[in-house]
């Protein structure tokens, strides 16, 4: 806008102050359920007023349900009636540091996959991180470390029961 008129300058006034609006895909009930939690500790309602961890509406379009956040209320639908519409589609995961960590599936590849495929020893891989999270957990990350561990020893169990 080089030379704005006051007609302009109304609009683009009236698009700062329009709330900001968000659509969230949630592919899994868990996320779902998350995003209800996050959601309602900032205080958003479904649109009649409810707490957005009352009812479950994931189950209505289940994988393909998308939320839409706009003020402090939200609604729901299926993300092709948001894509449709040309509206963008921010993909809601919920971080679980233990058993799914966003940070190992950069790259496209679960990096515990990569090292199943890769590492010839993979039993002695896995053991030295269980120990690794038993010994470190009263000093760096608690009851986390004991679940990493867990989930290692799962997963050799698991892998063991398939050769």
């Amino acid at each position: 806008m080089t030379n704005p008129t006051k007609y302009n300058f109304m609009k683009l006034e009236q698009y700062e102050e329009e709330p900001k609006m968000k659509i969230y895909h949630t592919e899994t009930q868990e996320d779902f359920n998350a995003l209800m939690v996050e959601l309602e500790k900032e205080g958003i309602v479904w649109l009649n007023g409810t707490k957005p961890t009352e009812g479950n509406s994931w189950d209505e379009y289940r994988e393909d349900t998308c939320v839409h956040l706009k003020c402090d209320e939200i609604t729901f639908a299926t993300c092709d009636f948001f894509e449709d519409k040309g509206w963008q589609i921010e993909k809601y995961k919920v971080n679980d540091n233990v058993n799914n960590p966003s940070h190992y599936k950069t790259g496209g590849i679960e990096t515990l996959d990569y090292i199943k495929a890769k590492v010839p020893d993979y039993p002695s891989y896995v053991v030295g991180n269980i120990i690794k999270y038993i010994t470190r957990y009263e000093h760096k990350n608690g009851l986390e470390d004991l679940k990493k561990a867990q989930f290692y020893l799962d997963d050799l169990i698991e892998w063991m029961e398939e050769k």
